[in-house]
């Protein structure tokens, strides 16, 4: 099939409004061009089309059978392109962000720190959207992405946030039955299982973290295992196990007391989480500042977060 070759559209434009308003004088007054100019654009459309659209009646002007048949058309286009050119203005002066997440991630760590933005931008409405799936940042499902490892190539633009790592933690009354200086002690009381699914080849697991300490076991028995990280927090802060937990997700709990640490031994995760931002994001009032300060907190919490690593930290590795 043939190209078809698309006439300019300032002649469209042009055509139009004379169309529209039934002389040449009230089209130029509109366009806020000469008469003159006005003629010239329908000379144009019509080269173009190969077509007469206007013609002369005493001494205005009137639609031919050609321009009848043309003018609704040249009208409706124009009129799709008006609503996109102002969809396209309330979108980018809008001081709504939505923000999509991984849900635990979203739960523990991206949510508490929203309510911060808020304070300091209060005129801004956010949408934080804990999913799995990642959002096509492309097609409007969200402007900005928080998730983790190498889901950052389903994204065009992405940059670094931080690199968490796992510890043993549970509540107070369980943690009084942990012997800090002997991890194995750990294997005495009931433990919660994390598994992240088949996407992620092998979840760092309390095998895995028994392992990078000398302690080989084939099988850890968990009481209960879950699919989403922030579930097995909550029922380690109810007391009912011990959950190897990433930092980021229970700082809060450790600083309110709700969650004690059982080890100083600590496994860094392989991959890093990242933060993805669509085209139009940043050009929203308040996008490139939004980027701006949670890259900027990403990296002062792994800062701090540094600073209560132990020594003995171990990166994740498959066993």
């Amino acid at each position: 099939m043939s190209v078809i070759s698309l006439p300019p559209l300032r002649a469209v434009q042009t055509f139009e409004a004379v169309g529209r308003r039934g002389s040449v004088t009230a089209a130029a007054e509109e366009l806020g061009i000469t008469p003159g100019a006005v003629t010239q654009q329908i000379r144009s459309l019509e080269r173009h089309l190969k077509l007469r659209l206007l013609q002369r009646q005493g001494r205005g002007i009137r639609l031919t059978s050609w321009g009848t048949v043309y003018l609704p058309h040249a009208t409706a286009a124009l009129g799709t392109l008006r609503t996109g050119v102002q969809q396209l203005e309330r979108t980018r002066l809008s001081n709504h962000l939505t923000v999509s997440a991984l849900p635990s991630v979203a739960n523990k760590w991206l949510g508490p720190l929203l309510f911060e933005w808020k304070k300091l931008n209060l005129d801004v409405s956010i949408m934080l959207d804990g999913v799995h799936p990642e959002p096509g940042l492309e097609d409007g499902d969200a402007d900005f992405r928080v998730s983790y490892g190498s889901r950052s190539r389903a994204h065009q633009r992405y940059s670094y946030l931080f690199t968490d790592y796992l510890i043993p933690v549970g509540s107070p009354t369980l943690g009084r039955a942990a012997d800090r200086a002997d991890p194995g002690s750990l294997l005495r009381l009931p433990l919660l299982g994390i598994d992240w699914g088949s996407e992620f080849a092998s979840t760092p697991s309390w095998r895995h973290w028994f392992a990078s300490l000398g302690l080989p076991t084939r099988q850890v028995p968990c009481d209960l295992t879950f699919s989403l990280s922030s579930a097995a927090i909550d029922a380690a802060i109810e007391g009912r196990g011990l959950v190897l937990a990433q930092h980021s997700m229970v700082a809060t709990a450790l600083r309110s007391g709700s969650l004690v640490r059982l080890s100083d031994h600590c496994l860094v995760l392989p991959e890093a989480y990242f933060l993805a931002w669509s085209a139009g994001a940043l050009d929203k009032p308040l996008g490139a500042a939004f980027r701006d300060w949670l890259t900027a907190e990403a990296r002062r919490f792994e800062l701090l977060a540094k600073g209560s690593r132990s020594l003995s930290e171990r990166p994740f590795k498959r066993v």
